[in-house]
Protein backbone atom coordinates (compact mmCIF):
# COMPACT_ATOMS: atom_id res chain seq x y z
CA UNK A 1 0.00 0.00 0.00
CA UNK A 2 1.30 3.50 -0.84
CA UNK A 3 0.33 6.23 1.60
CA UNK A 4 1.89 9.58 2.48
CA UNK A 5 4.89 8.96 0.27
CA UNK A 6 5.59 5.48 1.66
CA UNK A 7 5.18 2.02 0.28
CA UNK A 8 4.58 -0.28 3.25
CA UNK A 9 3.81 -3.90 3.92
CA UNK A 10 1.02 -4.40 6.46
CA UNK A 11 1.37 -7.02 9.15
CA UNK A 12 -1.35 -8.44 11.43
CA UNK A 13 -1.29 -10.71 14.52
CA UNK A 14 -3.38 -12.15 17.36
CA UNK A 15 -3.85 -10.22 20.60
CA UNK A 16 -1.81 -11.82 23.41
CA UNK A 17 -1.22 -10.98 27.04
CA UNK A 18 1.72 -8.62 27.31
CA UNK A 19 4.05 -11.03 29.16
CA UNK A 20 3.19 -14.02 26.99
CA UNK A 21 3.62 -12.02 23.83
CA UNK A 22 6.99 -10.70 25.00
CA UNK A 23 8.27 -14.19 25.75
CA UNK A 24 7.10 -15.55 22.43
CA UNK A 25 8.78 -12.68 20.58
CA UNK A 26 12.09 -13.42 22.33
CA UNK A 27 11.79 -17.09 21.50
CA UNK A 28 11.02 -16.40 17.85
CA UNK A 29 13.94 -14.00 17.55
CA UNK A 30 16.29 -16.57 19.09
CA UNK A 31 15.13 -19.33 16.77
CA UNK A 32 15.24 -17.09 13.72
CA UNK A 33 18.74 -15.81 14.38
CA UNK A 34 20.18 -19.25 14.97
CA UNK A 35 18.20 -21.63 12.79
CA UNK A 36 16.65 -19.76 9.87
CA UNK A 37 19.17 -19.16 7.03
CA UNK A 38 19.19 -15.66 5.58
CA UNK A 39 17.07 -14.17 8.40
CA UNK A 40 19.56 -11.36 9.03
CA UNK A 41 19.59 -10.50 5.34
CA UNK A 42 15.78 -10.37 5.21
CA UNK A 43 15.68 -8.03 8.18
CA UNK A 44 18.11 -5.76 6.38
CA UNK A 45 15.96 -5.83 3.23
CA UNK A 46 12.89 -4.94 5.25
CA UNK A 47 14.58 -1.86 6.72
CA UNK A 48 13.07 1.36 5.45
CA UNK A 49 14.84 2.82 2.45
CA UNK A 50 15.15 6.61 2.30
CA UNK A 51 15.74 8.22 -1.09
CA UNK A 52 16.58 11.92 -1.25
CA UNK A 53 16.28 13.82 -4.55
CA UNK A 54 18.18 17.11 -4.64
CA UNK A 55 17.07 19.56 -7.34
CA UNK A 56 19.30 22.29 -8.73
CA UNK A 57 16.43 24.78 -8.63
CA UNK A 58 12.70 25.29 -8.78
CA UNK A 59 12.26 24.90 -12.56
CA UNK A 60 9.20 22.90 -13.60
CA UNK A 61 11.33 20.31 -15.40
CA UNK A 62 12.86 19.17 -12.10
CA UNK A 63 9.42 18.65 -10.55
CA UNK A 64 8.36 16.63 -13.59
CA UNK A 65 11.38 14.37 -13.23
CA UNK A 66 10.76 13.94 -9.50
CA UNK A 67 7.12 13.03 -10.10
CA UNK A 68 8.10 10.46 -12.74
CA UNK A 69 10.77 8.97 -10.45
CA UNK A 70 8.17 8.47 -7.72
CA UNK A 71 5.85 6.81 -10.23
CA UNK A 72 8.46 4.34 -11.51
CA UNK A 73 9.82 3.60 -8.03
CA UNK A 74 6.31 2.64 -6.91
CA UNK A 75 5.94 0.32 -9.90
CA UNK A 76 9.33 -1.23 -9.23
CA UNK A 77 8.57 -1.83 -5.57
CA UNK A 78 5.21 -3.39 -6.33
CA UNK A 79 7.01 -5.89 -8.55
CA UNK A 80 9.83 -6.43 -6.03
CA UNK A 81 8.26 -6.49 -2.55
CA UNK A 82 11.28 -8.36 -1.18
CA UNK A 83 13.43 -5.31 -1.90
CA UNK A 84 11.11 -2.37 -1.29
CA UNK A 85 9.19 -3.36 1.84
CA UNK A 86 9.13 0.28 2.89
CA UNK A 87 10.52 3.25 0.99
CA UNK A 88 10.35 6.99 1.51
CA UNK A 89 11.12 9.52 -1.23
CA UNK A 90 11.67 13.19 -0.51
CA UNK A 91 12.89 16.04 -2.73
CA UNK A 92 14.41 19.40 -1.94
CA UNK A 93 16.63 22.17 -3.20
CA UNK A 94 20.01 22.50 -1.42
CA UNK A 95 19.09 25.60 0.61
CA UNK A 96 16.11 23.83 2.21
CA UNK A 97 18.04 20.78 3.43
CA UNK A 98 18.76 20.20 7.09
CA UNK A 99 22.42 19.74 8.18
CA UNK A 100 22.00 16.00 8.80
CA UNK A 101 20.51 15.26 5.36
CA UNK A 102 23.28 12.93 4.17
CA UNK A 103 23.20 10.73 7.28
CA UNK A 104 19.53 9.87 6.84
CA UNK A 105 19.66 9.00 3.13
CA UNK A 106 20.23 5.50 1.80
CA UNK A 107 20.42 6.85 -1.75
CA UNK A 108 20.87 10.42 -3.01
CA UNK A 109 19.81 11.49 -6.50
CA UNK A 110 20.88 14.89 -7.83
CA UNK A 111 19.25 16.69 -10.74
CA UNK A 112 21.45 19.25 -12.51
CA UNK A 113 24.97 20.56 -11.97
CA UNK A 114 24.20 22.81 -8.98
CA UNK A 115 22.85 19.89 -6.99
CA UNK A 116 25.84 17.75 -8.00
CA UNK A 117 28.21 20.52 -6.90
CA UNK A 118 26.40 20.75 -3.56
CA UNK A 119 26.91 17.06 -2.78
CA UNK A 120 30.52 17.19 -3.89
CA UNK A 121 31.19 20.16 -1.60
CA UNK A 122 29.70 18.17 1.28
CA UNK A 123 31.89 15.15 0.59
CA UNK A 124 29.09 12.81 -0.49
CA UNK A 125 30.37 10.33 -3.07
CA UNK A 126 28.80 6.94 -2.19
CA UNK A 127 25.24 5.79 -2.80
CA UNK A 128 24.68 8.72 -5.13
CA UNK A 129 23.34 9.14 -8.66
CA UNK A 130 23.93 12.34 -10.65
CA UNK A 131 21.49 13.05 -13.47
CA UNK A 132 20.80 15.82 -15.99
CA UNK A 133 24.52 16.65 -16.26
CA UNK A 134 25.67 18.36 -19.49
CA UNK A 135 28.46 16.44 -21.24
CA UNK A 136 30.24 19.69 -22.08
CA UNK A 137 29.47 22.06 -19.20
CA UNK A 138 29.81 25.81 -19.34
CA UNK A 139 33.43 26.82 -18.86
CA UNK A 140 32.43 29.00 -15.89
CA UNK A 141 31.13 25.95 -14.02
CA UNK A 142 33.33 24.14 -11.51
CA UNK A 143 31.83 20.84 -12.68
CA UNK A 144 33.89 18.79 -15.11
CA UNK A 145 33.80 15.29 -16.49
CA UNK A 146 36.62 14.11 -14.23
CA UNK A 147 34.45 14.52 -11.14
CA UNK A 148 31.92 12.02 -12.44
CA UNK A 149 34.27 9.21 -13.46
CA UNK A 150 33.79 7.43 -10.12
CA UNK A 151 30.04 7.90 -9.71
CA UNK A 152 26.84 6.85 -11.44
CA UNK A 153 26.18 9.80 -13.73
CA UNK A 154 23.54 10.21 -16.42
CA UNK A 155 24.27 12.93 -18.95
CA UNK A 156 21.55 15.29 -20.13
CA UNK A 157 22.52 15.44 -23.80
CA UNK A 158 22.51 12.65 -26.34
CA UNK A 159 25.51 10.76 -27.75
CA UNK A 160 26.71 12.38 -30.95
CA UNK A 161 26.08 9.35 -33.16
CA UNK A 162 22.45 9.17 -32.01
CA UNK A 163 21.94 12.76 -33.18
CA UNK A 164 23.79 12.07 -36.41
CA UNK A 165 21.52 9.12 -37.14
CA UNK A 166 18.47 11.35 -36.83
CA UNK A 167 20.12 13.97 -39.04
CA UNK A 168 20.65 11.37 -41.76
CA UNK A 169 17.03 10.18 -41.46
CA UNK A 170 15.76 13.77 -41.67
CA UNK A 171 17.49 14.87 -44.87
CA UNK A 172 15.17 13.28 -47.38
CA UNK A 173 18.09 11.29 -48.80
CA UNK A 174 21.07 13.63 -48.35
CA UNK A 175 24.25 12.48 -46.64
CA UNK A 176 26.12 15.74 -46.03
CA UNK A 177 25.80 16.84 -42.40
CA UNK A 178 27.02 20.28 -41.36
CA UNK A 179 27.72 21.26 -37.74
CA UNK A 180 28.53 24.68 -36.29
CA UNK A 181 30.93 24.37 -33.34
CA UNK A 182 32.64 26.79 -31.02
CA UNK A 183 36.40 26.75 -31.39
CA UNK A 184 36.82 25.33 -27.88
CA UNK A 185 33.93 22.83 -27.88
CA UNK A 186 34.19 20.79 -31.07
CA UNK A 187 33.58 17.02 -31.06
CA UNK A 188 36.63 14.77 -31.03
CA UNK A 189 38.00 14.02 -34.50
CA UNK A 190 38.07 10.28 -33.78
CA UNK A 191 34.35 10.25 -32.96
CA UNK A 192 33.50 12.14 -36.16
CA UNK A 193 35.48 9.83 -38.40
CA UNK A 194 34.04 6.71 -36.75
CA UNK A 195 30.53 8.10 -37.16
CA UNK A 196 31.16 8.84 -40.82
CA UNK A 197 32.21 5.24 -41.40
CA UNK A 198 29.33 3.77 -39.41
CA UNK A 199 26.62 5.92 -41.00
CA UNK A 200 27.94 6.45 -44.51
CA UNK A 201 27.77 10.24 -44.26
CA UNK A 202 30.10 13.20 -44.70
CA UNK A 203 30.43 15.52 -41.70
CA UNK A 204 31.64 19.10 -42.14
CA UNK A 205 32.49 21.33 -39.19
CA UNK A 206 32.53 25.12 -39.20
CA UNK A 207 34.39 26.61 -36.25
CA UNK A 208 33.04 29.87 -34.83
CA UNK A 209 35.22 32.06 -32.65
CA UNK A 210 32.63 34.71 -31.76
CA UNK A 211 29.08 35.72 -32.65
CA UNK A 212 30.26 38.27 -35.26
CA UNK A 213 31.45 35.55 -37.64
CA UNK A 214 28.51 33.20 -37.09
CA UNK A 215 26.57 34.44 -40.13
CA UNK A 216 29.42 34.12 -42.61
CA UNK A 217 30.50 30.70 -41.31
CA UNK A 218 26.90 29.46 -41.46
CA UNK A 219 26.44 30.67 -45.04
CA UNK A 220 29.50 28.79 -46.27
CA UNK A 221 28.55 25.67 -44.33
CA UNK A 222 25.03 25.54 -45.78
CA UNK A 223 26.47 25.46 -49.29
CA UNK A 224 28.12 22.13 -48.43
CA UNK A 225 25.37 20.56 -46.31
CA UNK A 226 22.10 18.69 -46.83
CA UNK A 227 21.19 19.16 -43.18
CA UNK A 228 22.43 21.29 -40.29
CA UNK A 229 22.85 19.43 -36.99
CA UNK A 230 22.61 21.67 -33.94
CA UNK A 231 24.55 20.53 -30.88
CA UNK A 232 23.70 21.80 -27.36
CA UNK A 233 26.37 24.50 -27.14
CA UNK A 234 25.09 27.82 -25.78
CA UNK A 235 28.00 29.63 -27.46
CA UNK A 236 26.41 28.79 -30.82
CA UNK A 237 22.73 28.13 -30.22
CA UNK A 238 21.12 30.60 -27.83
CA UNK A 239 18.17 32.99 -27.68
CA UNK A 240 20.02 35.63 -29.69
CA UNK A 241 21.15 33.35 -32.52
CA UNK A 242 18.51 30.63 -33.01
CA UNK A 243 16.08 32.85 -34.92
CA UNK A 244 18.75 33.95 -37.41
CA UNK A 245 20.04 30.39 -37.83
CA UNK A 246 16.57 29.04 -38.57
CA UNK A 247 15.79 31.89 -40.97
CA UNK A 248 19.04 31.43 -42.90
CA UNK A 249 18.65 27.66 -43.18
CA UNK A 250 15.02 27.92 -44.28
CA UNK A 251 15.93 30.32 -47.09
CA UNK A 252 18.59 27.88 -48.27
CA UNK A 253 16.11 24.97 -48.01
CA UNK A 254 18.41 23.17 -45.57
CA UNK A 255 16.62 21.44 -42.66
CA UNK A 256 17.86 21.84 -39.09
CA UNK A 257 17.98 18.94 -36.64
CA UNK A 258 17.90 20.31 -33.10
CA UNK A 259 18.55 18.98 -29.62
CA UNK A 260 15.31 19.76 -27.81
CA UNK A 261 11.55 19.85 -28.25
CA UNK A 262 11.73 23.65 -27.89
CA UNK A 263 14.09 23.88 -30.87
CA UNK A 264 11.65 21.83 -32.95
CA UNK A 265 8.80 24.10 -31.93
CA UNK A 266 10.88 27.09 -33.01
CA UNK A 267 11.46 25.66 -36.50
CA UNK A 268 13.89 22.75 -36.49
CA UNK A 269 12.65 19.79 -38.52
CA UNK A 270 13.36 17.22 -35.78
CA UNK A 271 15.27 16.55 -32.58
CA UNK A 272 16.32 13.62 -30.43
CA UNK A 273 16.13 14.35 -26.71
CA UNK A 274 15.24 12.78 -23.38
CA UNK A 275 11.96 13.85 -21.79
CA UNK A 276 11.51 14.08 -18.00
CA UNK A 277 9.85 10.66 -18.17
CA UNK A 278 12.81 9.23 -20.13
CA UNK A 279 15.25 10.66 -17.59
CA UNK A 280 13.29 9.30 -14.65
CA UNK A 281 13.11 5.78 -16.12
CA UNK A 282 16.89 5.66 -16.45
CA UNK A 283 17.39 7.02 -12.93
CA UNK A 284 15.08 4.36 -11.48
CA UNK A 285 16.92 1.62 -13.42
CA UNK A 286 20.15 2.67 -11.73
CA UNK A 287 18.40 3.21 -8.37
CA UNK A 288 17.00 -0.32 -8.50
CA UNK A 289 20.54 -1.69 -8.77
CA UNK A 290 21.56 0.20 -5.64
CA UNK A 291 18.47 -0.86 -3.69
CA UNK A 292 18.65 -4.53 -4.66
CA UNK A 293 22.36 -5.11 -4.05
CA UNK A 294 22.95 -2.70 -1.16
CA UNK A 295 26.48 -2.15 -2.41
CA UNK A 296 28.18 0.90 -3.84
CA UNK A 297 27.89 0.47 -7.60
CA UNK A 298 30.43 2.61 -9.41
CA UNK A 299 29.97 2.46 -13.15
CA UNK A 300 30.94 5.96 -14.28
CA UNK A 301 29.09 8.41 -16.56
CA UNK A 302 26.66 7.30 -19.25
CA UNK A 303 24.36 8.81 -21.87
CA UNK A 304 20.56 8.64 -21.48
CA UNK A 305 19.31 5.09 -22.01
CA UNK A 306 15.83 6.24 -23.02
CA UNK A 307 15.08 8.99 -25.53
CA UNK A 308 12.31 10.47 -27.67
CA UNK A 309 12.07 12.09 -31.08
CA UNK A 310 10.10 15.25 -31.89
CA UNK A 311 9.31 16.46 -35.41
CA UNK A 312 7.89 19.64 -36.97
CA UNK A 313 5.78 18.35 -39.86
CA UNK A 314 4.80 21.82 -41.03
CA UNK A 315 8.42 22.79 -41.63
CA UNK A 316 9.16 19.38 -43.13
CA UNK A 317 6.35 19.72 -45.67
CA UNK A 318 7.47 23.20 -46.64
CA UNK A 319 10.93 21.78 -47.38
CA UNK A 320 9.50 18.90 -49.36
CA UNK A 321 10.56 16.28 -46.82
CA UNK A 322 8.24 13.49 -45.71
CA UNK A 323 9.13 12.22 -42.26
CA UNK A 324 7.94 8.95 -40.70
CA UNK A 325 6.35 8.90 -37.27
CA UNK A 326 8.31 9.87 -34.18
CA UNK A 327 8.09 6.28 -32.94
CA UNK A 328 9.44 4.90 -36.22
CA UNK A 329 12.34 7.35 -36.19
CA UNK A 330 13.18 6.44 -32.61
CA UNK A 331 13.06 2.73 -33.42
CA UNK A 332 15.33 3.21 -36.43
CA UNK A 333 17.84 5.09 -34.29
CA UNK A 334 17.69 2.43 -31.56
CA UNK A 335 18.15 -0.37 -34.08
CA UNK A 336 21.51 1.09 -35.11
CA UNK A 337 22.87 1.35 -31.59
CA UNK A 338 25.02 -1.31 -29.98
CA UNK A 339 23.30 -2.70 -26.84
Amino acid sequence: MFTDGKLTALRTGNALPVLGRFCRVLLLLFLAQHFIPGYADSREIERQQNILIIKSGTATVYDKVVSAIEHYIILYCRNHPDICTEIDITSSIPTDLKPEWSRHSDLVITLGTKAATFTRDHGVSKKIIHAMIPKQPNRNSNINDGIFQGTDTIYLNQPLERSLRLAKLSTGGGKRIGILVHKNNGPAESILRRSENNLGVTITLAEVGDSKELGSKLGKLLGRSDVLLALPDANIHNRKTISNILTSTYRKKVPVVGFSAAYVKAGAISAVHSTPDDIARHIVDVSASHLSTKTDLIKGPKYPKYFSVSVNRKVARSLGIKLPSETHLRDQISAGETP
